[in-house]
């Protein structure tokens, strides 16, 4: 009992309030052997920041003029500012900002250090910083270590730093998140060589170490869904795929719903900035819905530029060769009947992912945006389609996260074609979707019951994520959505609702996901059961 009273006292100290009393009253309980702890905390009043002073023992008045400008400019960000409660981790906070300040200026050795002077009668304190900044330097060689089949000249085209550029903490960090950009290493590190530093000339080297992958690796997975039943995968990995920074990424798939898949992807990183990337795709596959048998063979160029950390944009262009073959119930007028067809279509859209942490987000947002033109030379099917999502996680409190989702899309046949292919429509339902509903299930439907497709869609969900044990989470959720046969149908009178519950088994890769939901407003409405891999958005 006296070591919680000390851990407590030490817990408000380290808060501010210095002058905390806390005690412990001991209260027997009828039966035998049996004692209730009381614990009283007076907080009394806490201890405010009062001065805050530098003493920065810089080389010469200029240099500390300088420092003391930086200072200056920051110093509103810091935790520990006059007037407000002292706190132990406030000061030190504001030790690792000054840290990070010199740091990128160009001082790699900074030392600072506090003292406190207590002014008990008015309870409050003086922080008195003593900054002792060191030698400014600037970068000497830049040096790469690590790489076997990697020239060289690829990792330096990504790196932006120069000998005699000011030492910056901040410049290695972006440069060594640029690198790991090329996809090429398994890690990579750049840091300063202080213990080669020369004092004379005021420079010090950097190293760049890198990891590569394997040349070749491949990998197999197998796994069960309700929609796609027993599945399949293998990947091969090679790199450099004819020489430089290339690689390539072949991989074959089979489940229910798609009987073959084999996708071949050659990534050429840093194609032409250093945030851009060109993707080359030729794929063939098979795919196995209800209204039709689709065989697709074509090939896709996308040209991927990095605008931040968090945002991209693209532009593909594909064209393939397709044999459809549908159920035959399907004979609504709503269909073309083409067998044979080619689509020669271009994509742009942009995309900005601020979530975190990356299998189980708890804040952040996603949003993206994708726009389609199918009818360039070679094309038998036209049509202007677009497709915009969102996505917001808040952190509610310990273990209770909400998150939420909208999704709309629209498309619309032009050059006086009357549908767009059913394999492009818009169709919802099933583990990602509205849950109320099977697997593309929510669509227009022919007079066979049978889903075609629609040119317009609305879905949106909002999850109450709430952890029950370890590794056990437990989920509130609400679906709705529908589509809409007309471009321009977002009939919101329309939409399906499928309240529903879940669990989640954390894995170190995503989350084991069953769900059980129900659609309110459907008159032959049945219980749904969904499991998968991975959050549903």
């Amino acid at each position: 009992m006296d070591q919680d009273l000390r851990h407590i006292r030490k817990f408000y100290q380290k808060e501010g309030f210095l002058f905390a009393e806390v005690q412990a009253e001991k209260i027997p309980r009828r039966k035998a052997g049996d004692i209730n702890l009381h614990f009283i905390i007076t907080e009394n009043k806490p201890v405010l920041t009062d001065n805050i002073l530098y003493n920065i023992q810089a080389r010469s008045e200029g240099e500390k003029e300088v420092i003391d400008s930086l200072i200056q400019e920051r110093k509103g960000s810091f935790d520990l500012l006059p007037g407000q409660r002292f706190r132990d981790e406030s000061v030190e906070n504001m030790r690792r900002e000054l840290f990070k300040i010199l740091l990128d200026h160009g001082y790699p050795e900074p030392d600072i250090t506090y003292t406190l002077f207590l002014k008990n009668e008015k309870r409050q304190v003086d922080v008195h910083l003593t900054i002792t900044p060191g030698r400014i330097y600037h970068l000497g060689d830049i040096r790469i270590s690590g790489n076997e089949h990697i020239k060289p000249f690829v990792i330096q085209k990504q790196v932006t730093l120069e000998q005699g550029d000011i030492f910056s903490q901040s410049a290695l960090e972006k440069n060594q998140q640029l690198v790991q950009q090329l996809g090429l290493f398994e890690y990579v590190s750049i840091k300063n060589l202080v213990r080669e530093k020369n004092e004379d000339t005021g420079t010090l080297p950097v190293e760049i170490f890198v990891q590569e992958l394997p040349q070749w690796s491949f990998k197999t997975g197998a796994g069960y869904g309700l929609d796609e039943r027993i599945r399949f995968s293998a990947t091969i990995r090679r790199q450099p795929f004819f020489g430089k920074a290339r690689y390539a990424v072949l991989t074959l798939k089979y489940s229910y719903l798609e009987p073959y898949h084999i996708n071949l992807k050659i990534t050429q990183p840093a194609f032409l900035t250093s945030r851009s990337t060109l993707f080359l795709n030729p794929f063939a596959r098979r795919e196995r819905e209800k209204a039709y048998n689709l065989e697709r063979f074509g090939v896709s160029v996308t040209f991927q530029q990095g605008l931040s950390s968090f945002s991209n944009t693209f532009v593909n262009y594909t064209i393939e060769r397709n044999q459809l073959d549908l159920s035959e119930d399907i004979t609504d007028a709503f269909l073309l009947t083409n067998t044979y067809y080619n689509k020669s279509k271009i994509s742009w859209g942009i995309s900005t992912d601020r979530s975190s942490p990356l299998f189980y987000p708890d804040k952040g947002f996603f949003a993206s945006f994708v726009t389609t033109f199918s009818g360039l030379p070679g094309s038998q099917y036209h049509y202007v389609s677009a497709l915009t999502e969102f996505k917001k996680f808040q952190y509610i409190t310990e273990g209770l996260i909400i998150a939420g989702r909208i999704k709309i899309g629209s498309m619309k046949p032009v050059m006086n074609d009357e549908s767009a292919p059913i394999e492009e429509r818009f169709f919802a339902g099933g583990s990602n979707s509205v849950r109320g509903f099977l697997r593309n299930e929510l669509s227009p439907k022919n007079e066979n019951d049978i889903s075609v497709g629609g040119n317009s869609y609305f879905e949106a969900s909002l999850e109450f994520r709430h952890q029950l044990l370890n590794i056990l989470s437990g989920v509130l959720f609400v679906d709705i959505g529908n589509v809409w046969i007309d471009y321009n149908s977002h009939n919101f009178k329309d939409l399906a609702w499928s309240p529903g519950v879940g669990i989640r088994i954390r894995t170190p890769i995503g989350p084991i996901r069953f769900d059980v939901a129900y659609p309110l407003n459907q008159p032959d409405g049945k219980v749904r059961y969904h499991l998968s891999f991975g959050q549903a958005f």
